[in-house]
This record gives C-alpha cells, sequence and structure tokens, in this order.
C-alpha cells in the first residue's frame, strides 16, 4: 500500500446514502491533505453511471485522473472538486486492483462496496484496514452495531457510527467533491479527524448494516449497552434480556387491551400478566441457545408494576454475567417550540422535528408501512427560514431548494422520506394518512395535508391525535373516579387517558396510598409539590386529580411532548431541561414506557417505544 490509506464503504439505508456518505468523508480527508497534496481517489465499484468531471477540480485530483486512466489496467476516472472519482468493476481479483490502483497513485483511496463485498475486503491483508464507520440509524440498528463491534473488536479494529444521512443536498455536492455544507460537513470532518492515522498507516473502513444481518438469530429493536460487551457470554446475556424486553414491547397492547369486550365476551386479543411474563421468558431463552449459552435465570423486577417492562437475565453458569433491558420511549429530543412562521410545539420522529399532528400521522402510515414488509426514514421535515436560506444559499436552483420564506417545511408539515424502495409504496398509500405527494419531480417530498392548514395560526395548536376521537375512558378505571378525571381533563385541556394511565401506574387508584419516598395519594405528590400547587390534602382523590391534571398541563406547555412531560413528572424538569430528553434514570425511562404502553391501550396514538440494555 506504501503510503497510501484506504477507506472502504457501502450502503445502509437509503439506496445511495452510503456512497454520499462516504464521499462526504472523502472530501474532508481531501481537505486535510495539505502536507504532500497526493489526493483523495474515490472509488465507486459497481457504479450505475459514469461519472464526469467537474469544471471546479483541484490540481490534484486533476493528476490522480491522469494516473488511474493510464494505469494497468486503466479504469474510468473523473476529477470532481477535491478528489478524483474512479470506477472498479467488481470481478475476480478486483481487491487487488483496488491495491494496486492505491499503490499506483500513493493517494488516500476511499472505495464503496456494495455489502456483499465488504468481508472479502476486510480479509485480504493487502488492504490493511484499521477501523471501520458504519452508516446507521443508531435506534433501529445498535442490536446489529454491538454485534459488529464485537466482532471487529475480536480483529483489533474499531468502529465508528456516522448516525445522519447528508440530505439531497448535502449528498449532491459530497459527490461532486465539494464540502457538502451545514452540520453533515462538521460530521464529516469529525470521522476523518478521529479515524485518520498518520500518513503510512491504512485509514478506517466505512461499512454499511447488510453485511452483519446473518449474525443475528433474533430480530431486535434496539441496543444501548451492548457495544460495552466483550465476551461471548456477556454478549449472550445481553441479546437474551434484549430478547425478552422485545416480547414484551411487542405483546404490550395485547397486555394493555381490554380483558373484555363491549358484549361481555372474552377478548382473544388480551393477554393475561402471567402469559405475557411468560411469552418474554421463552423469547429470552430461545435467544440465549440460538447463541451458545446454557441455562439462564430470567427475572421481572418490575412484575409487581401495573406494566411490566423490563427483564433482567443472568447466565446460570456464570452469575457475573448479567443483563437488563427494558422498553424505553423514544430517545430523540423534543422541540419546544418553532422559529419562523409555525410557532407551536414540534413533536420529533427520528431525530426530525415535525408539527405532533404530523407526527402522529407518520407513527400511523410507518405502522402500515411497517407491516407491509416497507420501513421509512425521515431526511428532512421542519426547517426554519434561516436553515432553508443556508440550504438556498449552497443550491441556489429553486427546482431542487425552495426560496427562503416559501417551503413548506417552514410550516412543520412537509417530510422528506425514503428510501427509495419505498417511493411505490408511498405514491399508493400516503394519502390514506394525511400525505400528498407534493411535487412529480420529487418522490421523497410528502406533506400532509388535514387541517389545520399550514402556515396558518390555527396550525400553530395542532391536535396531537390528528382529529381522530380517543376511545372512552379506559376500563381499569374505577367509576368512582371517571367524574374526576373527566372534570380535570377539560378544566386543564389534559388527555383524560394520559390522567388516567398516570394514576394507574403512580398508585393504582389507591387514594390513600404513600411511597417510601414520602409520594402521597392517588396521584403521588411530594409534599413540596402538592403545596405549590394548592393541593392541602394529597389524600382527597378529587382535589388531587385536579392538581395532577394542572401539573401536567404545565409540563405539557413547558416540554412540548407527552414524553418529556411525563418524565419531568417522575424525576423533575431539571434533568429533562438538561439533556432535552426522558433521563437515562431506568426508573423514569421505565415510568414513561408504562404510561404511553396505557395511553396506547385506551387509543391514543404515541411514539412507538424502543428496546435498550438498562445495566
Amino acid at each position: 500500500m506504501g503510503s497510501s490509506r484506504l477507506l472502504i464503504a457501502t450502503d445502509a439505508g437509503a439506496p445511495g446514502d452510503g456512497v454520499a456518505t462516504a464521499a462526504a468523508v472523502a472530501v474532508a480527508l481531501a481537505a486535510r491533505e495539505t502536507t504532500d497534496g497526493a489526493g483523495v481517489l474515490f472509488v465507486e465499484a459497481g457504479a450505475r453511471a459514469r461519472r464526469r468531471p467537474t469544471l471546479l477540480s483541484s490540481t490534484s485530483a486533476r493528476a490522480l485522473e491522469g494516473l488511474v486512466a493510464a494505469g494497468d489496467p486503466p479504469a474510468a476516472a473523473a476529477a470532481r472538486g477535491r478528489i478524483c472519482w474512479a470506477d472498479l468493476e467488481l470481478e475476480d481479483g478486483w481487491t487487488e486492483r483496488l491495491a494496486g490502483m492505491a499503490a499506483l497513485t500513493r493517494a488516500s483511496v476511499v472505495a464503496h462496496l456494495p455489502p456483499a463485498a465488504w468481508r472479502e475486503a476486510l480479509d485480504d491483508p493487502e488492504l490493511a484496514v484499521a477501523g471501520v464507520v458504519v452508516r446507521a440509524d443508531p435506534r433501529e440498528h445498535r442490536h446489529l452495531l454491538a454485534l459488529l463491534a464485537a466482532e471487529l473488536r475480536d480483529d483489533g479494529i474499531p468502529l465508528r457510527v456516522a448516525t445522519r444521512p447528508l440530505g439531497l443536498v448535502g449528498a449532491r455536492r459530497a459527490l461532486a467533491g465539494l464540502d457538502p455544507g451545514g452540520p453533515a460537513a462538521g460530521r464529516a470532518r469529525r470521522i476523518a479527524g478521529r479515524l485518520a492515522p498518520a500518513r503510512g498507516q491504512a485509514l478506517p473502513l466505512v461499512a454499511g448494516l447488510c453485511f452483519v444481518t446473518l449474525l443475528v438469530a433474533t430480530a431486535l429493536a434496539a441496543l444501548g449497552g451492548a457495544v460495552a460487551a466483550t465476551s461471548r457470554d456477556q454478549r449472550a446475556a445481553d441479546l437474551s434480556a434484549l430478547s425478552a424486553a422485545r416480547s414484551m414491547r411487542d405483546d404490550l397492547p395485547r397486555l394493555t387491551a381490554p380483558a373484555l369486550l363491549p358484549g361481555g365476551s372474552h377478548n382473544p386479543a388480551h393477554l393475561e400478566r402471567g402469559e405475557y411474563l411468560a411469552r418474554a421468558r421463552d423469547a429470552a431463552v430461545e435467544a440465549a441457545r440460538r447463541n451458545g449459552a446454557g441455562a439462564i435465570d430470567v427475572g421481572f423486577p418490575d412484575a409487581a408494576d401495573a406494566v411490566p417492562v423490563r427483564a433482567r437475565v443472568k447466565l446460570g453458569a456464570d452469575p457475573n454475567r448479567w443483563a437488563v433491558a427494558q422498553a424505553s420511549p423514544p430517545q430523540a429530543p423534543a422541540v419546544e417550540s418553532a422559529t419562523g412562521d409555525y410557532s407551536g410545539p414540534l413533536a420529533t420522529r427520528q431525530g426530525k422535528p415535525m408539527r405532533p399532528d404530523v407526527a402522529a400521522a407518520f407513527d400511523r402510515m410507518a405502522a402500515a408501512a411497517r407491516r407491509a414488509g416497507v420501513s421509512l426514514l425521515i431526511s428532512s421535515a421542519y426547517r426554519s427560514d434561516a436553515e432553508q436560506a443556508r440550504l438556498f444559499a449552497a443550491n441556489p436552483d429553486p427546482r431542487w431548494v425552495a426560496r427562503p420564506g416559501t417551503s413548506l417545511h417552514r410550516c412543520g408539515t412537509e417530510l422528506d422520506l425514503g428510501p427509495a424502495t419505498a417511493y411505490g409504496w408511498l405514491a399508493a398509500n400516503a394519502t390514506r394518512f394525511g400525505f400528498v405527494k407534493r411535487y412529480a419531480w420529487e418522490d421523497w417530498h410528502f406533506g400532509f395535508d388535514r387541517a389545520p392548514v399550514p402556515c396558518s395560526a390555527a396550525s400553530n395548536a395542532p391536535d396531537e391525535a390528528d382529529g381522530a376521537a380517543p376511545r372512552s375512558m379506559p376500563e381499569f378505571v374505577p367509576a368512582a373516579y371517571r367524574p374526576a378525571i373527566a372534570g380535570a381533563a377539560a378544566r386543564w385541556d389534559v388527555s383524560s387517558n394520559l390522567l388516567a394511565a398516570q394514576l394507574h401506574a403512580e398508585s393504582g387508584f389507591d387514594p390513600r396510598a404513600v411511597s417510601p419516598a414520602g409520594a402521597r395519594g392517588i396521584a403521588q405528590f411530594m409534599p413540596g409539590t402538592a403545596a405549590s400547587y394548592g393541593l392541602r390534602d394529597p389524600f382527597d382523590p378529587d382535589s388531587a386529580i385536579d392538581a395532577q391534571a394542572h401539573l401536567m398541563s404545565d409540563l405539557l406547555e413547558q416540554f412540548g411532548d407527552v414524553s418529556l412531560a411525563l418524565a419531568a413528572y417522575n424525576a423533575g424538569p431539571a434533568p429533562v431541561e438538561a439533556c432535552g430528553c426522558v433521563p437515562a434514570y431506568p426508573e423514569t425511562q421505565a415510568y414513561v414506557a408504562r404510561i404511553l404502553a396505557l395511553m396506547g391501550g385506551a387509543g391514543e396514538w404515541v411514539a412507538p417505544l424502543e428496546v435498550r440494555l438498562v445495566a
């Protein structure tokens, strides 16, 4: 390899996203080549079409173009901005040709490969892979990342994760050899800076996720702490706990479903608590078996709670190997309010802000897509006028980027969706959920077309449930407390299902309940909080329910998100304000997950829960 450095990439997520991410890192590397001017060669294996040279290209890129075109064998090449693009045919001996190309040019080489080719590249000593950067959504693929990290760690290869796509404009600029601009450029520079060693060493591999799917015996939803696992036994414990929590997350709608149908007959969709926990235990045992573990001990630390969401697994052969996983609220932070034309609250999905009613409609559409075998990814949602101005300045073409002040993205109603494989499903089904394809030439752009009208005064106070009336109060609410809940909900403009779910989780509707920490009454008020809300007697259920609704109204106004408001009710506002998220306290995360599950069982639209390790 001489003094060259090697980076290998493959697609993950939306088609083309991997190649764009790799190109952005290549551009960032080229910006660092200030000493010897060797430049960066961007090799695209099996390119669909030849990329043409650009007028704005660096001296080093043009020099590389000449070397590659005159090589043995010669290859298609084009100087594009700061980098030189080259094509690589994936035929027998392609790794030798890639190594020869790097040796010939003595440049940093960024090679984009299809998923099936990455392992061959890793195993070829001539390519000297020194690290991996995975382009992935960590909420969806952390279990895969954990397994990949463990495998690479055995080979002494470090791992980094690129968690966000570049977006349409950033991807086009990167593939043209230009800085993608905005936060995407900063992320690419950080990847290059952290993983690019001194000249004369190998540069890390960038790979997608498709190549690790065969390593997973059971599909899991998300993973938090398993990346730190260092042994096969610990990974088995992690995966077993995650499988149990995944089972619980998936069965929560059945646990919270009414036991009886309106006519009084048994509801076949309902799961009793014992069966709910037994199914989770079976999932853990099966995951342990598939991962080579022997006997395991499966427990549920919150089995006595209204909605258990935690699973603890201990390996029988090694009591020091254990893990706790739980269903948890989404980790994406909420945005309190927007600037620009839309000034109401914003909810987040996949880290992207949007109007709450748009988020609720997207949840329904994404769930339907999943049932059809389609995963929807959000590349862009709400954008302020300032953000739009920066995008337009980087690409002043109104056909592709709207002028500031005219883009409907500023209304919080527009979603840029992918991957490209989902476009057909979206075109056929999006209108069922209130989304319309805004422009014939943008297969990815869908706008929410139901009231309130985008960027109108009414749109600043949208209905999170998208006008869908929830069912009547859940059956678990005792008749004695239904009037108080309904009255407080109406007085303070808070969902009655939210209040009911809280009371069920807090005290089981016991007006005399007292917690070890000193919380009192049906709503479990601490004395100081009770006094601040004028609640003289927390054991008076009617007064406590009214104070509870008042407090939740204030928290919803402060945080603009149900999950964050619930977290603040449980843990206090300070830690929620500090992180803009549900704090990483297992008790608080479990509390929020229980409330969301109960609300979902009552017919309210809530964000899907995630599964992660907590210990």
